[in-house]
């Protein structure tokens, strides 16, 4: 080992959130390495001394000192403006800046954004974006993993339906489904004779047209050998007969309404279409602590079960309301439904050759880019989603370090009058009494 290792590991984390210390679970993902994987920060580190860069720089060395096949190095653009192009990103897929981490391995890169790196929110008093913590270990750890994998799931998102385009608008989305393991690609159901047999899962990201006739073929020919779906529907006043065809291979439909939630401890104050809906409990969401866990929706349709109940479909609920909510048809003359209602739900389908999954949420906003960055909760709640769908719990859920100034709180004055004494009279006493002690003992030699 060498001395700058050796340095590292003697090094102690005091601050209160264990700021530069990795956990248990990055040391089990880099005791699993068999290959070399570079970590490049593309800046000056010389330079970041009083930047916030600093910390990540600190923190990105203890990657390097428990790992042999870690390497960790610093290349600044503005010194070699050819190392981008050249070296880390020749076709301009990866969209490399100035600023960015590069993880790569001999298989494939992995570029993390500040974004990435650090946790930021949008602060209602300053109407500003703040920096509020540091997420660098959720993202180089599974930066790591994924360019390190030898099997990547692909998830084909589709086009066609008038969906959002989830590379451009939903990138948080994409880097962490990347950095939980899976690579994300396009599709368009009616240019290709049958859905890819690498498809781990298809998704659709708020279509407002229908599937075709021969779509939905498709589409029920993959789910009946064990394809996965997921489904992200904003309220739409078009009639989607064939997805409702499919959903209802789950027991599932829509409701086409907006949902109005009326309980006063769930909805946004005078915005009733803004709300905290309920997270269930079940082994689904279980990882992601539900009675802590929160998640804004706004402009949501309901989910609803159907009731011809068959053995083989199981329906569970992922996200509800209060009974208090209402549901505002979208159609004239329709009338408005009273809550509760599920707004997110998991089915699956054991009738046929293989299982088949899918999950149904009745919005989409909430894991775009512009929900996020309000609050990002969305993308680990659909992220855990997708991850039970794949058996996998290749989430690691490492949570963000959040900065933090130390505080006393409930200091009485009986504490204040005992601090007062310790610091005032006990401790310049009991310096004192040392002084005197080893004077004697001097004297005496």
């Amino acid at each position: 080992m060498g001395a700058t290792k050796i340095r590292e590991k003697l090094k102690i984390d005091l601050t209160s959130n264990k700021l530069y210390s990795i956990t248990d679970k990055t040391l089990e993902v880099l005791k699993s390495l068999n290959e070399k994987v570079e970590i490049i920060g593309l800046f000056d580190e010389s330079k970041m001394g009083d930047s916030q860069y600093a910390q990540v720089i600190e923190f990105v060395k203890q990657y390097e000192t428990n790992s042999d096949y870690i390497d960790v190095k610093y290349v600044d653009p503005d010194k070699n403006p050819g190392y981008i192009q050249n070296e880390l990103d020749p076709e301009g897929i990866l969209g490399v800046e100035k600023y960015d981490f590069v993880v790569r391995s001999s298989k494939r890169s992995k570029v993390l954004s500040t974004y990435d790196i650090f946790d930021v929110s949008f602060s209602s008093s300053t109407y500003s974006y703040q920096v509020t913590g540091l997420n660098a270990e959720y993202a180089f750890t599974g930066a790591i993993r994924y360019v390190t994998s030898d099997n990547i799931p692909v998830i084909y998102y589709t086009e066609g339906h008038g969906e959002d385009d989830v590379k451009d608008d939903y990138s948080e989305l994409v880097s962490s489904l990347e950095l939980n393991g899976y690579r994300v690609e396009k599709i368009n159901l009616a240019s290709v004779d049958k859905i890819p047999d690498d498809a781990s899962i298809i998704l659709f990201v708020n279509p407002q047209r229908d599937l075709s006739d021969a779509e939905l073929d498709k589409l029920l020919y993959y789910m009946e050998n064990g394809g996965n779906t997921v489904f992200l529907f904003a309220p739409a006043n078009t009639k989607l007969a064939n997805f409702e065809e499919f959903l209802s291979r789950y027991n599932v439909s829509l409701g086409y309404d907006v949902i109005f939630e009326m309980a006063a401890n769930k909805a946004f104050y005078g915005q009733p279409y803004r709300f905290i809906p309920t997270v269930e409990s079940n082994s689904i969401n279980s990882v992601l602590e539900p009675d802590k866990f929160t998640m804004p929706l706004a402009y949501a349709q309901s989910i609803q079960v159907l009731k011809n109940e068959k053995d083989w479909i199981t329906v569970t609920p992922l996200l509800s309301t209060s009974s208090e909510a209402v549901g505002k048809s979208l159609f004239e003359g329709v009338e408005d439904k009273n809550g509760p209602f599920y707004v997110g739900v998991a089915g699956e389908n054991n009738g046929y050759n293989d299982t088949s999954k899918t999950i149904v949420i009745g919005n989409a906003y909430f894991v775009s880019d512009d929900g996020m960055s309000v609050y990002d909760t969305g993308k680990k709640f659909l992220v855990n989603a997708i991850n039970w769908m794949q058996d996998s719990d290749a989430d690691i859920y490492i949570p963000v370090k959040e900065y933090t100034t130390p505080r006393l709180t409930k200091v009485t004055q009986q504490t204040l009058t005992i601090l007062f004494i310790g610091l005032i009279i006990v401790v310049p006493l009991i310096i004192m009494g040392a002084g005197v002690f080893v004077w004697l003992r001097r004297r005496h030699l």
